[in-house]
């Protein structure tokens, strides 16, 4: 009898710990949960620190484009600026991001050349959910 309770006891004892632990687990911040969260965007604290880390190794001043996405001339460089190669469409257009070249280039849906960037890896889609959101709320310089 003592060994039945002993037993029933760390039976017990397992399955208090199997339900604690078998609770539902809401898993790590994803990029996917974070993009649904965007409301607001600034173009100086959100996306030009994306260009800076992502894309100023290459489209620096001297970009054969002529797109330099250094902090200082990048928005005057995007937004309502025609595309080189791709006349008459513009790199940014405000409220539009189907009409925006350089969100298709670092989406890769082939509709605008290749991928960007061309060398490392391609922005998360967080990144790219950032830059949607600021061309749907008007690529604002702020």
């Amino acid at each position: 009898m003592k060994n039945l309770t002993h037993i029933s006891k760390w039976s017990l004892l397992a399955v208090i710990t199997l339900l604690t632990a078998c609770t539902e687990d809401e898993g790590p911040v994803t990029d996917e949960s974070q993009s649904n969260q965007i409301t607001n965007v600034s173009y100086s604290a959100d996306i030009q620190p994306i260009f800076t880390a992502r894309c100023v190794a290459c489209h620096d001043e001297f970009h054969p484009t002529g797109l330099n996405l250094k902090s200082a001339t990048s928005y005057g460089l995007l937004v309502n600026v025609v595309t080189k190669g791709y006349s008459p469409n513009v790199r940014i257009k405000p409220f539009s991001k189907d009409a925006s070249v350089l969100l298709h280039k670092i989406k890769d849906d082939g509709l605008f050349g290749g991928k960007m960037p061309r060398i490392g890896d391609p922005l998360t889609s967080f990144e790219i959910k950032k830059i949607e959101k600021w061309i749907e709320l008007g690529a604002l310089n702020n």
